[in-house]
């Protein structure tokens, strides 16, 4: 991983068309270094479009073992797959479930759900006009997003690691979401250091409190790490 703020229009170099590089926020990039899947382990990716998480998890595992990237819509295959081929991703399948109904034949050891959300992350990378709106949409993410959660740690083997990430700060997104996996599987959450700035997960919010453990995921903000803003929390079964 390079760091280049300065870098302008990297998918205008020959490099890119290339496959030698492939340009991402840092705290996406972190998002695979924080789950770090070993070599020949079974990885699901559970929402993968547009690839750049899926190529950097093959990458981490030197293109060994099996990634199942998993993306429901039939339009986002191709930019994936596409992302997959420039890059040399030799080891990864692409799937067309919808995350929350994922089929349960199979246990992974890494599951990597970043899932959909309203993206208040990203508004410092926008316009300074850009306005946030509450619309009925992003008003169902949360019970989507509780879904996701639970179905892949149902797809976790007993010693597996999931990371759950979102681009947002919306605690009903973030720490509601993982609290109610606490309330609702045996799930313990695991370490998390990023190596990069980030504050702890907060208890409450409006009328809400949130199981203690949540101090243990983390939230970047931009103007602490000039990055998009991003939610992980690493998450195992009790042993």
């Amino acid at each position: 991983m390079y760091l280049t703020p300065t870098l302008k229009s990297p998918g205008n170099l020959i490099e890119y068309f290339l496959g030698h590089i492939h340009p991402q926020a840092l705290t996406s990039c972190l998002a695979s270094i924080v789950l770090a899947p070993e070599e020949n382990s079974y990885v699901l990716e559970m929402c993968a479009a547009p690839g750049g998480k899926t190529s950097h998890l093959a990458q981490l595992m030197n293109n060994t073992g099996l990634i199942v990237a998993n993306e429901l819509y039939p339009s986002r295959h191709i930019p994936l797959g596409h992302t997959l081929e420039r890059l040399g991703v030799l080891n990864t399948v692409i799937t067309g479930y919808q995350a929350q109904e994922f089929p349960l034949k199979q246990r992974f050891d890494y599951i990597l759900a970043d899932v959909p959300c309203s993206g208040e992350g990203g508004f410092r990378k926008k316009k300074e006009s850009s306005i946030y709106r509450e619309t009925s949409e992003k008003q169902k993410l949360p019970d989507l997003q509780k879904k996701i959660i639970l179905r892949g740690f149902d797809l976790l083997k007993e010693e597996g690691e999931m990371l759950y990430s979102t681009c947002t700060y919306n605690p009903e997104e973030n720490e509601s979401v993982v609290s109610f996996l606490l309330q609702n599987r045996d799930a313990v959450l695991l370490p998390l250091d990023a190596g990069f700035n980030s504050e702890t997960g907060i208890l409450e919010w409006r009328d809400g409190k949130y199981d203690t453990e949540v101090q243990k995921t983390a939230r970047f903000y931009p103007h602490r790490i000039n990055s998009v803003g991003f939610f992980m929390a690493r998450i195992g079964r009790k042993r």
